[in-house]
Parts: structure tokens; C-alpha cells; sequence
């Protein structure tokens, strides 16, 4: 049901609002959500790159919706802000003496000077930006070429699934294979379990499996967290498997039992192609026809450890904490210099401005380094149940064709051989 609704509102959608850092209130789920993108199709696009674009983004109610402004805004800018607004009071009514203050106007701001201020030269930060600059951009296209690379290993696997899916419909059973009840459930049963791969990836891809309805918090334990997924796991394989079959339940229930469950579903296949549809008396395949299973297999194996690389392997800690610390400094000394340009008046909106762009650079590349709590896994499970669906539909409907034509055959033969030749080619 969570699945349904979020696929629901995926449908009318360009971006989905999600969290899941929950915190103690709704306040904090807002602050901390984050934007994924929906598949794009044809209208998402013509919206996406309509002539009023860079004017619409301005507007109050997009600016407050906007992500990066809502993860910015506590602790990062309001910690900036009161670095900037202590800077001023303490210029103007601490370290000011009224006879050494000079009041002068500067860019329409008057600005007030004393020897006693607390001020560094704006040369200071000229030069330092460039290294900044190059840090924070070296960061985040590192971070977006994983987003890259997570999307392309997804994509690699749905073309996968897509043509193995297809080759067991039309290649199973072999010329010389059987097409017995056995060879039909092992069929039925390999592309169940294609469906369900992408259902294990997601879930093992994910902490929460893309279900916002699920509350993970700091202080819950690793078997709480996975007793409350499988419970969503198990609502999702229901949709693809028959719980009243025996067998079917049975590999449902040693799915959800296993640690690693896409290695499972893979060699789960394996052994359905070996015992099945490569043995001479039962699928009856041929040879080259059973290894490009396998090497599709191992090419789903292939892209399972690409994700796991992308997932278990962070930008080198030392280099993101330290561009973190020369960020925030930066931002936070920014103060220092602004207020012998702008004075007390501009100190404050003109820090905040410059730290938001430059902090909120540095925050999308930290939001697409783990690119799987940003990609709209969900809708990619829907795409291969599609497929799959629409594939074993098709290869139903040419049995029965192929079925009918066998039995008018069969009933023109019997009519003699006069009517063997009844259908003549006008040409």
C-alpha cells in the first residue's frame, strides 16, 4: 500500500519530497527532506525547460520549498548568522568608543570604523577562494560522477533483466527439450525471481527499502530496523509471488531468511538454468544458449558489486571533513570583512547570501554522494515489473495463436488431402 501511494504521487509529480532523518517533530522532517527526481517523460521535460524557468524559481513559496535552503537554514545559516550578528554588536557597542568612530557611506550602507573593530582585509578571502572554489568543485563532481555511476549500473541491470527475461520466454524449452509442467514452473519461476531482484536491490541499497512510512531512528537496534523492512519486503513479494502455492511460499519465506538477498535471488537462477533448462531431457537448451544465461548472470553479478562499491565506499573522509572545516570557517569569518564594507546594516543579509550559495554547492554534492537515497528506485522496480508483465503476456498469446493454428491444421488434415491446398498465394 506505502508503494502504491508513493507510486501515486510519482505519477503527477516532477520531484518527490522525502525524508528520512525523523527526528523528534514534523519541524525537523522538514528541514531535513530532500528532493528526488521522478522518471521524466515528455511533459516533465517540456516543464523542466519552459522560457520562464530562471524567473519562477524565485518566487517565495519555491524558495522556501527548495531543499537546499530548508537543510541550510538550521544549524548552518543560523550559526553564520549569529557569527555575523555578534561581529556587530560587538564593533558598534563594545569595542566603539563614541569619539573614535568615524561614520562614512560605502556602497549606500553608512559603515562606522574605529581602531578597536574587529575587521579583517578583504584580500584575505580573495585569495583563499580559489583554493575553497576548487575544493568544494572537485567535491561535488566527484560526488556526481557516483550519482552517474549509480544510475548507469541500474539502467545496466534493467536492459539485463529485460533480455534474459526475454530469451527464457522464447528459448526455454530447447529443441530438444520438453515442454512439461516442471519446465513451465521453472520458466514462470526464473522470471519471478527477475522480478524480484530488483526488489531485493532496492532493499539492500536502502535502509528503509524507499518506504517513507517507515520510522528509523538513531537508537533502534540492526534486527529492529530489519524486522520492521521485512515487513514491507514481504507486502512486496506478495505482489509478485502466489502465497498459496507451497513452493512459491517456500522460496518467499528463504528469500526474507538470507543475509544477502540479490546473491541469493542469482543463484537461486543459476540453478534453474543448470537443472532445468540446460538438461537435455527436461529444457533441453543449447549449450551456448545456457551461457549467455550464465553470463547474464554474472553480469547482474557484475553490477551488484558496482553498487555495493558506490555504497560501502564514501569520498576519502579526510579529504570531505577537511573541506567541511574550510567551508564553514571561511563562511563564519566572512563577517570580519564585510562589516568595513557594508557596516552593521548589510553585515548580516550579505553573508548569509554568499555562505547559502557557497555552503549550498558543497550540499548537493554531499546529497548525491550516497546517489541511492536520490534515485527514484521504486519506479525502476515498476519498469521491470512492466516489462516483465508485458513480456509474459505476449509470450501467452503466441502459445495460444500457435495452439489454435496447430489444432486447424490437425482438423484440415483430417478433411483429406484435397483440402491441403486450400489457402493458395494470389501472386
Amino acid at each position: 500500500e506505502a508503494q502504491q501511494r508513493l507510486a501515486q504521487a510519482s505519477a503527477r509529480a516532477m520531484t518527490i519530497h522525502y525524508c528520512r532523518d525523523h527526528g523528534s517533530n514534523s519541524l525537523w522532517r522538514w528541514i531535513r527532506g530532500l528532493s528526488i527526481d521522478v522518471n521524466y517523460d515528455f511533459r516533465r521535460w517540456k516543464k523542466h525547460q519552459k522560457a520562464g524557468r530562471h524567473v519562477g524559481i524565485w518566487t517565495p513559496r519555491k524558495i522556501v520549498r527548495a531543499d537546499s535552503f530548508r537543510r541550510l537554514l538550521f544549524p548552518d545559516l543560523f550559526t553564520i548568522g549569529a557569527t555575523s550578528s555578534f561581529v556587530c554588536y560587538y564593533n558598534m557597542y563594545l569595542a566603539c568608543l563614541p569619539e573614535d568612530a568615524v561614520t562614512t557611506l560605502k556602497h549606500g550602507f553608512n559603515v562606522f570604523l574605529h581602531h578597536g573593530m574587529l575587521s579583517l582585509p578583504m584580500e584575505c578571502f580573495s585569495v583563499t577562494s580559489i583554493a575553497l572554489g576548487l575544493l568544494v568543485t572537485f567535491k561535488t563532481q566527484t560526488c556526481y560522477s557516483r550519482y552517474t555511476d549509480a544510475r548507469t549500473q541500474w539502467g545496466l541491470m534493467i536492459n539485463e533483466i529485460r533480455g534474459l527475461t526475454s530469451r527464457i520466454l522464447t528459448r526455454v524449452p530447447g529443441p530438444k527439450g520438453t515442454y512439461d509442467d516442471r519446465v513451465v514452473n521453472a520458466q514462470l519461476q526464473a522470471v519471478k525471481l527477475l522480478r524480484s531482484l530488483t526488489v531485493a536491490f532496492k532493499y539492500h541499497l536502502t535502509e528503509d527499502g524507499c518506504n517513507p512510512h517507515i520510522v528509523i531512528r538513531d537508537e533502534m537496534t540492526d534486527p529492529e530496523i530489519r524486522a520492521a523492512v521485512n515487513v514491507s519486503l514481504q507486502a512486496e513479494l506478495h505482489q509478485i509471488w502466489d502465497m498459496e502455492d507451497e513452493r512459491e511460499f517456500d522460496i518467499v519465506q528463504r528469500l526474507l531468511s538470507c543475509d544477502h538477498r540479490p546473491v541469493w535471488v542469482l543463484h537461486e537462477l543459476g540453478h534453474i538454468n543448470a537443472d532445468i533448462f540446460a538438461n537435455p531431457s527436461l529444457g533441453g537448451m543449447h549449450p551456448i544458449t545456457s551461457a549467455e544465461i550464465d553470463r547474464s548472470l554474472m553480469m547482474l553479478q557484475g553490477t551488484l558489486g558496482g553498487c555495493e562499491k558506490i555504497l560501502r565506499t564514501p569520498i576519502y573522509t579526510p579529504y570531505t571533513r577537511f573541506t567541511s572545516r574550510f567551508l564553514f570557517l571561511w563562511c563564519n569569518l566572512l563577517p570580519l570583512a564585510f562589516f568595513p564594507l557594508v557596516g552593521p546594516v548589510g553585515t548580516v543579509p550579505v553573508t548569509m547570501t554568499v555562505a547559502f550559495f557557497m555552503m549550498g554547492i558543497e550540499d548537493i554534492g554531499s546529497r548525491v554522494e550516497q546517489p541511492f537515497d536520490v534515485l527514484p528506485l521504486w519506479q525502476y522496480c515498476q519498469v521491470v515489473d512492466q516489462s516483465c508483465e508485458q513480456m509474459l503476456r505476449h509470450s501467452e498469446l503466441l502459445r495460444q495463436t500457435e495452439q489454435s493454428f496447430e489444432m486447424a491444421d490437425s482438423l484440415g488434415s483430417a478433411d483429406g488431402d484435397e483440402n491441403l491446398y486450400s489457402f493458395v498465394d494470389p501472386l
